[in-house]
């Protein structure tokens, strides 16, 4: 299959995180990056990468159509009709988006559901990418009826103008990607712990059976070591030991923190850094580029 022609908008930590998990790739080609004047972190972080620089506001008047783009990853939370009208195939938006997507993707959970005829998608969040694979497979062996998210942060990119961490989405994402779960997540408000460098998502569950710590932790080391090595990490070491800025898995399972009290359940699964999340959204965009 001839590469994947892809077209980056937007700059700063997410779009740096992408150009690494495109670098080496040649199923990829990259042509052309868009860094509007005025965005934010514009050109941080973004050097170094050969490919044509683009500093256009109106996304409408971008040249995708010319450079025949395939995929445009849009890194600025832009409106995905923008990218089409200017001439993309199809639009896989890796930040808030403004306007609603055909269909929300975690990769190794739900890409199979994509469709060609969905050419606005969106990529979710880290923390969907972190929790989700935690609850498919949970889900998959004890059944959740009810859960709630908690989200401990440390970057100051997760708090608002305020100084709050802001709330991940996580819980509206999981709704989506695993519809026979819907309304059965919800999200607390999230805490802040300085100096961790990392973030953390804590799931409390009601199972639809009893269950043990040991038979939570066997289920998801099983999948770590099996068909998601690619996504899930299984940690048996202190947080902060396990994580790692450039491992390019999106969810790091923390098996010491597994409590289970009957049918209740809390696990705990972290990640560090956008590297992971960068790679499961190019993983999206190759498999939208096969349809």
């Amino acid at each position: 299959m001839t590469p994947t022609r892809i077209a980056i908008d937007g700059s700063g930590r997410l779009a740096a995180s992408v150009l690494r998990a495109l670098a080496g790739r040649d199923d990829f080609e990259l042509v052309a990056l868009n860094a509007p004047p005025g965005s934010s972190d514009a050109d941080a972080d973004v050097g170094g990468a050969d490919v044509p620089r683009l500093r256009e506001r109106d996304t409408r008047r971008l040249p995708w159509k010319r450079h025949a783009v395939d995929v445009v990853l849009d890194c600025a939370g832009g409106d995905a009709r923008a990218h089409l009208q200017a001439g993309a195939r199809k639009v896989l938006s890796c930040a808030p988006a403004g306007a609603a997507a055909d269909a929300t993707v975690v990769y190794g959970i739900n890409h199979g559901a994509l469709r060609d005829s969905h050419r606005r998608v969106h990529s979710a969040c880290r923390a969907t990418h972190c929790i989700a694979p935690v609850a498919r497979v949970l889900h998959d062996a004890l059944g959740i009826s009810n859960a709630m998210l908690t989200a401990v942060h440390s970057r100051p990119h997760d708090v608002d103008a305020g100084g709050l961490p802001q709330r991940t989405g996580a819980a509206e994402h999981l709704h989506r990607v695993l519809p026979e779960l819907d309304h059965c997540f919800d999200e607390t408000e999230p805490m802040r712990i300085p100096g961790v460098h990392a973030s953390l998502i804590g799931m409390v569950f009601v199972a639809e059976r009893t269950t043990s710590v040991e038979e939570v932790n066997t289920l998801m080391q099983a999948a770590a070591f099996g068909d998601w090595a690619d996504i899930v990490r299984y940690g048996d070491t202190p947080f902060t030991t396990a994580l790692s800025e450039r491992d390019t898995r999106s969810c790091i399972f923390e098996s010491g923190w597994t409590q289970v009290s009957g049918r209740v359940v809390k696990v705990c699964a972290g990640y560090r850094g956008d590297l992971g999340y960068a790679h499961r959204v190019v993983d999206t965009a190759r498999a939208m580029h096969r349809l």
